[in-house]
């Protein structure tokens, strides 16, 4: 496992399991957390390893490209070199 990731399996019933490596630093996107909630009213809190998630691979896999794209656009707006852009335009008279 990377480090800084979270394991899961992903796979409605009947569909082979998917395995997924995400970034914590995405868990508390929207998406994702309410993918989690479903997980937590199908299978508790209670588990070991991998955290089990009962959708479609391709909806996890848009949840995650959805916090991936939320964070790159959260960070870029955190970068110091950034700051003169928001400075007041220079007007001259």
């Amino acid at each position: 496992m990377t480090k800084g990731c979270a394991a899961f399996l992903v796979g409605n019933d009947g569909e082979a399991p998917r395995r997924f490596a995400v970034p914590v630093t995405l868990l508390r996107h929207p998406a994702i957390v309410e993918l989690l909630a479903e997980a937590w009213e199908k299978y508790g809190y209670v588990h070991e390893g991998a955290i089990v998630v009962p959708c479609s691979a391709e909806r996890f896999q848009r949840a995650v490209d959805a916090a991936r794209a939320q964070e790159r656009h959260h960070h870029h707006f955190r970068l110091p070199h950034l700051a003169g852009c928001f400075r007041s335009p220079h007007i001259v008279a």
